[in-house]
């Protein structure tokens, strides 16, 4: 009797693993890649609870979540300054409709094998693209023809990237030196421009104010001279009637006894 139990008993926990190795959970977020005595299939398990073929099947869960990558690197710019060190955060996924053909050909670490080497010769190729006085006025412009680039690159292996941003540059000491020095030049040529523009104003503000007081001045020099000649000619007329004796000339009348007699009119 206690041999058959124990059978049963055997039996039972059989039946058990049988079961349970029948049965995988995929997690949130994850993509199962069914392999068949190590060959990979062409289907996907999708989240949840999936049956399997029992110690002939076996089920790889890939992470399809958006994952971030943070690297730190060294590089050329385009006028062959040294970029010591530059800070890169890549965001990507996996696409689950083709994660089985990256896991067939690349396998599970696809990260360091085909990620990685394609960021690093990506970033270097669009960096050198652009001077080094550039890259720090268009860092946005450069992280874009990365990624453009980087997107293009893996998409067809199956996986996405979602972002890429570099988060910091460092320069040499040497050029960050050359780079202050420059910044002071330009605000020192700024701010003698800026006095030129101020002095030509000022000049053409005080042309204008001359030429206004010479106008006044020629205006009260002719008026001066108008007054000056009327009076000139009532001294004339004065002078003409102080020398009359009261009586008329007998003979013709000549210009100046004409303006006499206007003068009594």
């Amino acid at each position: 009797m206690n041999k058959i139990s124990g059978i049963l008993a055997g039996i039972l926990a059989i039946i058990i693993i049988v079961i349970f190795s029948a049965i995988t959970t995929v997690p949130t977020g994850y993509v199962g890649i069914k392999t068949r005595f190590g060959q990979v299939q062409d289907d996907t398990i999708q989240e949840g609870l999936n049956m399997k073929l029992p110690f002939v099947e076996r089920i790889v869960k890939i992470d399809c979540r958006t994952q971030k990558l943070e690297y730190t690197m060294e590089a050329s710019s385009k006028d062959l300054q040294k970029i010591s060190q530059i800070k890169i955060a890549v965001n990507y996924g996996v696409d689950k409709q083709r994660a089985n053909i990256l896991y067939k050909e690349i396998g599970e670490d696809f990260k360091s094998i085909i990620i990685e080497p394609a960021i690093y010769e990506t970033m270097k190729s669009a960096i050198a693209n652009y001077t080094a006085e550039e890259l720090v006025t268009k860092r946005q412009e450069v992280s874009n023809m990365a990624q453009e680039t980087l997107t293009e690159r893996l998409q067809e292996k199956g996986i996405n990237i979602t972002s890429l941003s570099m988060t910091d540059l460092s320069f040499s000491q040497e050029f960050d030196e050359a780079i202050e020095k420059k910044q002071v030049v330009e605000q020192q040529t700024q701010q003698a421009q800026y006095e030129l523009e101020k002095a030509k104003v000022e000049n053409e503000r005080k042309i204008e104010n001359a030429r206004t007081e010479a106008e006044v001045m020629r205006q009260q020099n002719q008026e001066i001279t108008d007054k000056t000649l009327e009076l000139k000619r009532l001294e004339v007329q004065q002078k003409l009637i102080e020398k009359w004796n009261g009586t008329l000339p007998t003979t013709a009348l000549n210009d100046n006894f004409s303006g006499f007699f206007n003068l009594n009119q």
